[in-house]
């Protein structure tokens, strides 16, 4: 697991879809999602299922280490699951990138084990929005669409952190950090107001050149408004100490709502 500031958003993702697999092939674990700490190297009857970690085979390969290998031994199958948290303009380049990454280790693999090899990309944008493809792969990892809520819940949460944090310490500066601070406190602005639907559907982010358009869901959360509706006064003065009231609001804020996700979507999760 990855441990800079910078990839604790994405280990948490990795945390919930191990989480599945884990009540999936009936590996004993935590009975909430919130409490479910990873094991690198998991085996039962059912399944093997390893946490970044190299996979050895006879011939080297340099990309040897997915996110999560999960042997599944009632199919006879292997999955090879790697997750991306990336920006909108590299979404589709990231998640074709994730999908193509292990394509030699997947074939070594069916050879070694002679069993189906499937790799399966989790990649979304820090605000919530994926590819057309993104239904299609959710599907084949089981992720329920409580869960999946939960996961873009956590990481819009962490990126939160993330920027207030780079923010205090003076690392962002400039229009692209303004930018991405209003983003995101809007983000949590609207998603107060809509705390209270547990299951939102997802957006769905399309490229042009694919001719297909982007849809968004009135009912999504996160959602993110264009720079027309922008309001442009969101912009805060780090050396305001107002304005650093204001930040920490938001934060506090975020934090609560994300609580309160997490216990709307996961009471009835697991008994």
């Amino acid at each position: 697991m990855l441990g800079h500031d910078y990839t604790r958003r994405h280990n948490e993702v990795v945390r919930c879809i191990h989480f599945l697999l884990l009540n999936k092939y009936k590996f004993k674990s935590s009975k909430r999602i919130r409490s479910h700490s990873v094991q690198e190297i998991l085996d039962n009857e059912y399944a093997e299922i390893r946490v970044d970690t190299r996979i050895k085979t006879d011939v080297k390969i340099r990309n040897n280490r997915p996110d999560i290998f999960v042997l599944d031994k009632i199919l006879n199958k292997i999955t090879l699951i790697e997750v991306g948290i990336t920006s909108q303009d590299s979404l589709q380049i990231v998640e074709t990138e994730k999908l193509r990454k292990y394509d030699l280790l997947a074939n070594e693999l069916g050879l070694i084990y002679k069993c189906n090899v499937e790799i399966i990309p989790y990649v979304i944008t820090w605000d919530g929005i994926v590819t057309k493809y993104h239904k299609t792969y959710l599907k084949r990892l089981q992720i329920p669409i409580n869960v999946e809520t939960y996961i873009h819940s956590i990481v819009l949460k962490k990126t939160l952190e993330m920027i207030s944090f780079d923010r205090r310490r003076g690392i962002e500066s400039g229009p692209s950090a303004e930018e991405s601070w209003e983003r995101a406190s809007l983000s949590v602005i609207i998603g107060a107001e809509m705390h209270k639907q547990p299951t939102p559907p997802l957006k769905e982010m399309k490229n042009e050149e694919d001719s297909v358009k982007q849809v968004n869901s009135k009912n999504t959360l996160p959602i993110i408004l264009d720079d027309v509706t922008r309001p442009k006064d969101m912009t805060i003065d780090i050396n305001d100490k107002s304005d650093v009231e204001k930040e920490n609001k938001v934060v506090k804020v975020m934090e609560e709502i994300c609580l309160t996700r997490e216990n709307l979507l996961t009471q009835n999760f697991i008994k």
